[in-house]
């Protein structure tokens, strides 16, 4: 029930005047009075506060983001300009002052979050960089991993050159920056010689991703991103970094910066430093491997070969570095991994070879080969008089023992046969890896002019082509168009034609010449230090003192000529013919001896009886024997024994 008192009061009371609040702050009375708008909408009052609310505390959620100090600032302002101001309903007002607050916010925080910047400038480079970065530290060279050799000695107090310092992010240790700048290299291959120095500083913790050229203010720059893996701290466990590496050569020196760190953070420093990067002259080596499109046409048979094409890169210990000093090309020319190339490739001096050779192998068209394993040319075959080599990897690229069966990809032996018969006009196939770029794969066509001798007079030493052959060139596989291989580019002799004009003949060497290294490849070998000769013969071998003395005829299986110079060998028990190695006939072989001109040929030790035993046979010309267990003998066997009566020989 109502009180009677109430009554009275509200019956005494008076209408409130319009618009008057009433004590408990509702909206008039003639407001709850209202029909709502057909709409559904609120009274336009409150739709116009409800507005004014939103773009304020829009404004104020994004100063929210901003900082202490902008937050007061906007709510100050937002405050002054919110719905309990005289100001209210002023709604342009409102939201320009609010959006001038957020744009100066904003422009505040950038300030306060965004580093400044610092020009870096010295010996003929230029970029922008951070200036938060702590001061730069010179850092040493990598010390060699394929070869023997004192650390790189530091850059003499004096010395312009090398210059290699690396910047450390004050907020991220792990975040850095190496700035290299050295004399620009002697060989012109700087795609190559770039990757064997970053092979040689991260070894097997390295792994190449993508590589391409950008031009920055006219000028190409080689961009390298990698991987590689690291311990912060030592026993903490290996991360994997994430690097690029922008290099360029001018006329006389290299630049190369590298920044490390997570591919979030270096892909934000690339934006930062690779737009700014200036070099005093736009002059220097081109980057670009050779296109495509200057290929000519080549047949299928001619594109199977090129995974048997491979790149021959060496490289000296020069200041305690290993440096890529020169190049040429070579040919796979057994499922062993020994490749046919030239001797001019390997050797740096009249009496001395370079330290190392690295091989790349083909990985497509108008790509840098990939750098796959190392050896020594001092451990290779060499074959000086006729500018021959036989080389074969034995370690991988951190300087580990390795072999070609030790895993990866096969190796391709390209298939050949010795050619007399080739004719002038007949068209030949010059495959190699230039110097020039990137070294990636070329084909050249040329046609056969004839034969040369060494003099230029006549003669069967060279084949003679029009193709142009290059620098780098040297030692790649010549072929015909079946594929098979005639030759391997081997120089090009200038003359002056009938007409006054120069003339550029390409030298090939024909296969025929390589007949003793061929000879190597198919009886099997090891690369042993100081093992360069290609004689296959026993030097000094512990002969038995009682056995059988062997004895027997060898002639060519196609017209039963005697063979003379044939050498046949006679293992140790135990040794079969797929661990046979040329280099160590001093403890494989157990009996040998020579043919005469009559073919005949006498053992100069005695092979003990009862054993069973392989037989080597091999002369120039000729397709070695290798016949495991071809030789039984029992108790009973005479002391003087011919096993086979002959032994017939395929000429290669």
């Amino acid at each position: 029930m109502s009180d009677p008192d109430d009554k009275a009061d509200k019956a005494d009371r008076k209408p409130d005047a319009p618009g008057e609040l009433d004590p408990a702050g509702s909206m008039p009375l003639a407001a709850e009075d209202d029909e709502p708008d057909p709409a559904g909408s609120m009274p336009l009052a409150a739709e116009d506060a409800e507005d004014e609310e939103t773009v304020v505390g829009r404004a104020w959620r994004r100063a929210s983001t901003i900082g202490p100090v902008m937050v007061d600032v906007a709510k100050d302002v937002a405050h002054a300009l919110g719905p309990t101001s005289p100001y209210h309903r002023h709604d342009f007002i409102v939201i320009a002052l609010a959006a001038v607050v957020v744009a100066a916010a904003a422009f505040g925080h950038r300030r306060m979050v965004e580093p400044t910047v610092e020009v870096f400038s010295t010996r003929g480079l230029e970029f922008t960089r951070p200036a938060t970065w702590l001061a730069p530290e010179e850092v040493p060279f990598a010390t060699p991993r394929l070869v023997g050799a004192e650390p790189p000695r530091p850059r003499p107090p004096d010395a312009e050159l090398p210059y290699h310092v690396v910047y450390t992010s004050t907020l991220d240790p792990d975040v850095r920056m190496e700035v290299r700048i050295e004399a620009a290299p002697t060989w012109r291959n700087i795609i190559a010689g770039l990757e064997l120095d970053r092979r040689t500083r991260w070894g097997e913790l390295y792994g190449a991703d993508t590589s391409r050229v950008r031009t920055i203010a006219g000028h190409d720059w080689l961009r390298t991103r990698f991987r590689y893996a690291y311990a912060p701290e030592k026993g903490d466990e290996p991360r994997i970094g994430h690097a690029v590496e922008l290099a360029t050569v001018d006329r006389t020196r290299l630049y190369a910066v590298t920044i490390y760190g997570t591919a979030r953070r270096v892909a934000k420093l690339e934006e930062q430093i690779a737009p700014t990067l200036r070099v005093a002259s736009h002059t220097g080596m081109p980057l670009v491997p050779q296109s495509s499109r200057l290929q000519p046409a080549y047949p299928a048979s001619v594109a199977r070969t090129f995974g048997s094409t491979v790149m021959v890169l060496v490289a000296d210990v020069i200041d305690g570095r290993l440096r890529a000093v020169g190049g040429g090309s070579g040919v796979i020319v057994g499922g062993d991994g020994s490749i046919l190339t030239n001797h001019h490739v390997l050797d740096r001096t009249e009496d001395r070879l370079h330290d190392v050779f690295v091989i790349g192998r083909f990985v497509g068209i108008d790509r840098p080969p990939r750098l796959v394993c190392a050896g020594r040319p001092s451990a290779s075959k060499l074959q000086p008089e006729a500018d021959l080599a036989l080389v074969k990897c034995d370690m991988d690229l951190d300087g580990r023992p390795w072999t070609p069966a030790s895993g990866g990809p096969t190796w391709p032996a390209l298939a050949g046969a010795h050619r007399t018969d080739l004719s002038p006009g007949q068209r030949l196939w010059v495959l190699g890896y230039p110097d020039v770029g990137g070294g990636s794969l070329t084909v050249l066509q040329g046609l056969v002019e004839g034969f040369t001798s060494e003099d230029g007079t006549l003669g069967k030493d060279y084949i003679k082509t029009d193709a142009a052959l290059s620098l780098g060139s040297s030692g790649g596989p010549v072929v015909d168009d079946a594929g098979d291989l005639v030759g391997v580019a081997t120089a090009q002799r200038r003359r002056i034609g009938n007409n006054g004009t120069l003339i550029k003949d390409g030298l090939v060497r024909p296969l025929a010449a390589a007949a003793p290294l061929l000879a190597i490849v198919r009886a099997g070998w090891v690369p042993r230090e100081g093992r360069t000769s290609v004689e296959i013969e026993p030097t000094a071998i512990d002969a038995e003192a009682e056995g059988i003395r062997i004895s027997t005829r060898v002639v060519d299986a196609a017209n039963d000529q005697p063979v003379p110079g044939a050498l046949v060998m006679v293992l140790r028990p135990g040794v079969t013919a797929d661990k046979v190695d040329v280099n160590r006939l001093d403890d494989m072989v157990i009996a040998w001896g020579r043919s005469g001109t009559s073919g005949e040929v006498f053992l100069r030790q005695p092979v003990p009886a009862p054993g069973t035993y392989t037989v080597m046979v091999v002369v120039d010309g000729y397709v070695p024997l290798i016949g495991s267990d071809a030789l039984r003998l029992a108790e009973d066997t005479p002391a003087y024994f011919d096993p086979w009566g002959e032994v017939r020989l395929e000429a290669e």
